[in-house]
């Protein structure tokens, strides 16, 4: 079984004063435990992609499931909402609460959890995000990524089967940034099937596969050295490579050739020792 099946889907915004088309024919797998970059320049339908995959926009055209269970099935969206956790952009926009804890209780409360097992599923959510004892901390006096972590422990206490994080970083300064990443790097490590919705070239390295987008189609899918590396197809897609990669490009241009292309700054510095 496929985490994610999606057939020919498209999606188009109606402004009143005319159409504009979100996805355009979209089609796409990700298995179960795959770590999956969703990449590409802003407006080429990305997080239309994600809202659709947990249901908050309907499914206009086309075929999609999760988790085996048909976004066609309006009756299934709180379903779908379970198994597909969503970390949004702003996590001060997912609090509701003053308290760290009763903020990560609140979404297993609306699930009728048993009070009995709503402690345990809350410590052991904070712990998988490396914030255990900031249970009493208020929200709002964390830093930018222990907030965002706290908004995804919230998410992983419904036990959810896909995580799914769109442009969870983009309001993060580099430290709050690295939280996350590495976060979510021990959350793959565990097993979990996420979905990064981003623009940042460079969050795309550790993925399993990258999935490229454009003005709402698919442009290209491969492993990140495949995709990442290609500064023709990044720049089709309005990216930039990553500086690794620039380097690269830039070396080689005048006349020094590496043995490989890197993706990290580490496998650059590497690559550079070995010129003679």
């Amino acid at each position: 079984m496929d985490a994610v099946a999606g057939k020919q889907i498209s999606f188009i915004y109606d402004y009143g004063g005319g159409e504009d088309f979100a996805l355009k024919d979209i089609s796409l797998e990700i298995q179960k435990g795959e770590f999956t970059a969703i990449l590409g320049a802003n407006g080429c339908g990305k997080s239309t992609l994600a809202k659709l995959l947990n249901g908050l926009l309907p499914l206009q055209k086309g075929e999609l499931k999760v988790w085996d269970v048909d976004l066609r099935d309006e009756a299934k969206l709180w379903e779908v909402r379970r198994l597909c956790g969503m970390v949004f952009q702003n996590p001060d926009n997912q609090f509701v609460s003053a308290v760290v804890e009763e903020d990560v209780a609140f979404g297993l409360r609306n699930y009728d959890t048993p009070e009995a097992e709503i402690q345990g599923r809350v410590s052991q959510a904070l712990s998988l995000v490396g914030m255990a004892g900031y249970e009493r901390y208020s929200p709002h006096m964390l830093s930018g990524g222990q907030k965002q972590r706290v908004a995804m422990a919230g998410i992983l206490a419904m036990e959810p089967e896909i995580l799914v994080f769109d442009e969870a970083t983009s309001m993060l300064d580099p430290q709050g940034r690295g939280e996350v990443l590495s976060c979510l790097g021990r959350l793959h490590g565990l097993g979990k099937t996420i979905l990064m919705i981003t623009h940042y070239v460079e969050e795309a390295i550790a993925a399993d596969r990258v999935l490229l987008m454009q003005d709402g189609r698919v442009l290209k899918t491969g492993c990140p050295r495949e995709i990442l590396t290609d500064r023709e197809l990044l720049a089709q897609a309005g990216l930039t490579p990553p500086a690794a990669v620039r380097m690269y490009y830039d070396l080689k241009d005048s006349g020094f050739c590496l043995r490989k292309c890197p993706l990290t700054n580490e496998e650059l510095v590497e690559e550079v020792c070995r010129l003679k």
